[in-house]
């Protein structure tokens, strides 16, 4: 049995990169969703007959207001428990300020020494480590 007989929940997100910091969604805080009150990466399910991509363009349509253009870059694609994860990366091109926060209470641009005083989602702070430290410098 592979790790993939185990998913039950596909996911997509989107690491939105600007100067060296990410963008965060601070989650809703509501006792409802999974993580309720922590930031986390901005993304979402994938629906049915859609590719990981065009999941992750359209969740960040969808909760920022933000068009991106294909092809995003594949930073993370893993299994952990019941969800299969697909992270893209994309550089963020426009002011903080242009953005339409649409899902959750707010949004930061961290740097990576910031994380440690966010309640990060554990898979995500782990993710976005890596992508400090192993993804970034050849994204810049």
């Amino acid at each position: 049995m592979s790790n993939l007989d185990t998913v039950q929940i596909r996911v997509a997100a989107v690491i939105l990169y600007q100067n060296e910091r990410v963008l965060l969604q601070h989650r809703d805080d509501r006792p409802d969703i999974v993580w309720p009150n922590h930031w986390a990466i901005f993304g979402g399910h994938i629906e049915e007959g859609e590719t990981p991509e065009a999941a992750a363009l359209r969740e960040i349509e969808e909760e920022l207001g933000l068009r991106l253009e294909p092809p995003l870059v594949l930073v993370h694609h893993g299994v952990d428990g019941i969800r299969e994860r697909h992270v893209f990366a994309a550089q963020l091109t426009v002011p903080i300020e242009s953005l339409t926060l649409m899902e959750g209470q707010g949004m930061a641009l961290l740097a990576s020494g910031e994380l440690g005083g966010y309640a990060v989602v554990p898979a995500h702070h782990a993710i976005l480590l890596r992508f400090f430290a192993e993804q970034l410098p050849g994204l810049r």
